[in-house]
């Protein structure tokens, strides 16, 4: 899996960095959420609580997949910012655990 970045916008606003991407993934299926966003975090060196992976987008008949993340300064604005669902997609609250 080579994970490629397309675009990579700072919104000071919110504190965030928006990322935009390219995820090849010659011979294998699309990646995981999990997967993704451990690579983003070591390729951008930010702590894996702080991205957030919004979308993958698969491309029919083609090892490639379009991506759409947010990299937070700061790891309490994950929670300001980001709805439940896309936390527990993500795995940074469990099911059980309710928002901070």
């Amino acid at each position: 899996m080579e994970i490629t970045i397309t675009e990579e916008k700072h919104n000071p606003l919110i504190g965030r960095n928006e990322i935009k991407a390219l995820i090849t993934h010659l011979g294998e299926i699309t990646p995981t959420r999990e997967a993704v966003r451990s690579k983003i975090a070591a390729q951008l060196n930010f702590d894996l609580d702080r991205v957030v992976i919004q979308n993958i987008i698969g491309h029919f008949g083609e090892p490639k997949s379009q991506l759409i993340a947010h990299c937070y300064d700061n790891s309490d604005d994950v929670y300001v910012f980001e709805p439940k669902f896309r936390l527990k997609r993500n795995k940074i609250i469990s099911n059980d655990q309710k928002e901070g």
